[in-house]
């Protein structure tokens, strides 16, 4: 009986062997640099960060194997650089490039989703977003936005600005970071 408990899973291994196929999935960390400081005022111009995961080799290499996105975030350092408070908040459009450079040529994207926050600062504060408190702030269609670019060519890009205006803000050290779900 013993023999046959051995038996039966090694006949199973040796099948999978021969016919060489093998469930592999698990998950990858895909993070991408944004410039170390976006610097963004309403009163002139915006400062947009352009994403191409395909200058990443873990994201080329999976492409063809992603199934979903388990987790993202946007980390770094906010600062209110204005004199009143402010609510940030992070737009994806699909197209990388070019850049737009004013508010309102982004509040006329018809593509933008809004991605990501409310992060709310007051005159002069600075906050570092983690993990954690990050992955709070996508909100579900920007997620879902997500997972359409991470699974397309891969390109897109992402806006940080006021709520409303007036606002000046800087972000230092940003990083853009997914975790995706692949499978073969």
């Amino acid at each position: 009986m013993k023999n046959l408990r051995l038996l039966l899973p090694s006949l199973a291994l040796a099948a999978l062997t021969a016919s060489g196929c093998w469930l592999v999935s698990g998950q990858f960390l895909v993070s991408f640099d944004l410039p170390p400081s976006l610097v963004v005022n309403s009163a002139t111009t915006i400062a947009g960060a352009s994403i191409n995961l395909n200058t990443i080799s873990d994201y080329k290499d999976h492409k063809s194997d992603l199934k979903d996105l388990a987790d993202c975030a946007l980390l770094g350092k906010f600062t209110n650089t204005g004199s009143g408070s402010l609510d940030v908040v992070v737009y994806l459009t699909p197209a990388a490039t070019p850049l737009l450079t004013t508010k309102s040529a982004l509040d006329a994207d018809g593509t933008k989703i809004h991605l990501w926050g409310p992060l709310k600062l007051a005159a002069g504060a600075s906050r570092s977003v983690g993990w954690d408190e990050s992955a709070k702030l996508f909100t579900k269609a920007g997620k879902a936005a997500l997972v359409q670019q991470v699974k397309g060519d891969g390109q897109f890009a992402i806006y940080a600005v006021g709520a409303t205006a007036p606002y000046s803000l800087t972000l230092e050290k940003g990083v853009a970071v997914v975790v995706i779900d692949a499978g073969k």
